[in-house]
């Protein structure tokens, strides 16, 4: 998640002029109902798509006749009439937009539907395919116990051979296949493999999940930048295993790369209980830390080579740390905010989201349906539009700058985000807010100290040894942190998960925010709180909790 600044496009004004200046929220409007449009199509098919995408155009084209009438584009009649106009203008293009979108969607769900491949399922065949990322172990149980290791693959289908002839198939698969022989690939490199094929479990333009029999019959050799990648991901994995504890090694190749092959499964779930896989999971707050840095560097150069300089970097740090759907979120965002930087415009945090929301969206629709996406969307939204309210009016009441902006950001991201935590993991963390906000000190200084040495842990490796050591006081809280967090009593509270658990959630969370407007409630809630915490934590800490 990225943390704009908390002030970003709410500002005091002078007298006579209103107290909070109003967000620009059109072009993220557009953006969230292209976004609607996508998962419909992309979650319903083909033909509910179109449908989508001629209602919104009818609907587009009848707000722009509502429009012209209103005369927006002539001298208007009255302010009340360019009002209705402009409001009028906005919407057709907000439907035209999605309607653009889910026309678009369809044309690829359509492709989805009538992929070749799905006359092979349940049939063996000889696959090759692209990968999109790096084979991520998962956990498979096999009569009662746990079988050998396995990964899971994701992909591009480049060919397909059944019954002795080619079939001209493409598209998105997921592949499951053994550890061995997997592990070690890398996104770009082709695999060719004997498996079996089967329908896809997700609706998410995956064409096709196949089960892979033992290791690849061929593989390519990887493009430069991944084996460079490779490189710079081992040697910092090598020296933080050497320089750090356990657990604070695991910690900082996540904090940096994303990388959380080195935490072991109880630290994993310590930081899933505390609400801080955020931190482990490369996203705007890592690209706003690194390419922070680098422009603190190469700000003498002047704006321009500064803004290519950092630009290559966002580049680089993808490369990296792999292309996730926050990753592309936050590059994406950081690339506008250098355009901006280059044209000499100011940069406003809800266009910037709305622009790399349609970016992403019309390069990948899938995302539409992604998880990891709508957390890194609704957080980064909350942060640009509800942390600013909350802290000038806590500011307000003489709350302390630098606390006040640690506490609400914690919040507003935690808080729009439980529905999709409690539909995915079903649970949602009761202390996310208080871990988030002890763990803001330390998160900055372990990663930049990390990505230092990164960069450094192949040209200067004395420096970058030190610059992990640097990284390992701020680690060592963060884990303790999450220790501590994750042993309160009720730290976590089940829910249902799927849709029902984010109906749920959401509903819980509309109605504390409507009954909060009542002094009397306000006063009952801090009370309740305050009598179970005073309950709670002395048993929790004298062991009887």
């Amino acid at each position: 998640m990225t943390p704009p600044p908390v002030a970003s496009g709410i500002r005091g004004g002078g007298a006579g002029e209103q107290r909070h200046r109003r967000l620009d929220a059109r072009l993220a409007t557009a953006a969230f109902a292209c976004w609607c449009a996508t998962a419909a199509g992309v979650w319903c098919g083909a033909a509910a798509a179109w449908a989508i995408a001629l209602a919104a155009g009818a609907g587009g084209v009848c707000a722009a006749a509502v429009a012209r009438r209103a005369g927006h584009r002539v001298e208007p009649a009255s302010r009340a009439t360019a009002g209705a106009g402009g409001t009028a203008w906005t919407l057709a293009a907000v439907l035209l937009a999605a309607c653009g979108f889910a026309a678009a969607t369809a044309v690829r769900a359509h492709a989805v539907e009538a992929n070749p491949i799905a006359g092979l399922f349940g049939e063996n065949a000889h696959v090759t395919v692209r990968l999109d990322a790096d084979p991520r172990r998962i956990g498979v149980e096999v009569g009662g116990g746990h079988g050998p290791p396995r990964v899971l693959a994701r992909g591009e289908l480049v060919s397909v051979r059944a019954g002795g002839r080619d079939r001209a198939a493409t598209g998105a698969v997921v592949v499951f296949a053994p550890a061995d022989g997997w592990s070690g690939l890398l996104p770009g490199q082709r695999v060719g493999f004997y498996g079996r094929v089967a329908a896809p479990d997700r609706r998410d333009l995956t064409v096709a999940a196949i089960r892979a029999r033992g290791s690849p019959s061929s593989v390519s050799a990887p493009s430069w930048m991944q084996r460079v990648a490779a490189g710079v991901r081992s040697r910092f994995a090598e020296l933080c295993s050497h320089t750090l504890g356990a657990r604070e090694a695991g910690l900082v190749r996540g904090l940096v790369l994303g990388d959380t092959a080195g935490m072991s499964p109880q630290a994993d779930q310590q930081f899933t209980t505390a609400g801080l896989t955020h931190l482990t999971a490369v996203s705007g707050s890592n690209f706003a830390l690194v390419c922070g840095l680098v422009l603190l560097a190469v700000r003498p150069l002047g704006p321009r080579p500064a803004a290519v300089l950092t630009a290559l970097t966002v580049v680089g740090f993808v490369v990296l740390v792999r292309p996730s759907p926050s990753v592309l979120r936050a590059a994406a965002m950081g690339l506008i905010g250098l355009l901006a930087l280059v044209t000499g415009r100011r940069r406003q945090a809800l266009p910037a989201l709305g622009a790399a929301m349609l970016a992403l969206l019309a390069w990948k629709p899938a995302l539409s349906v992604d998880a990891g996406f709508a957390m890194s969307v609704a957080a980064t939204a909350a942060l640009v539009v509800v942390a600013p309210v909350w802290a000038d009016r806590l500011r307000g009441r003489r709350g302390a700058s630098a606390t006040v902006q640690a506490v609400v950001v914690a919040s507003a991201a935690h808080l729009v985000t439980i529905p999709v935590v409690a539909a995915i993991s079903g649970g949602v963390s009761t202390v996310a807010v208080v871990a988030n906000v002890l763990a803001a000190p330390a998160v900055a200084p372990a990663t930049i100290a990390g990505a230092v040495a990164a960069a450094l842990a192949g040209v200067w490796p004395w420096a970058a040894e030190l610059a992990v050591a640097c990284a390992g006081p701020p680690a060592w809280w963060l884990v303790h942190v999450a220790e501590w967090c994750a042993g309160l009593p009720w730290a976590r509270i089940a829910v249902p998960d799927g849709a029902a658990g984010a109906v749920l959630s959401g509903a819980a969370i509309v109605g504390v925010c409507g009954w909060y407007g009542s002094r009397r409630f306000r006063w009952c809630a801090v009370v309740a709180t305050a009598a179970a915490e005073a309950v709670w934590l002395p048993a929790h800490w004298t062991g009887f909790g």
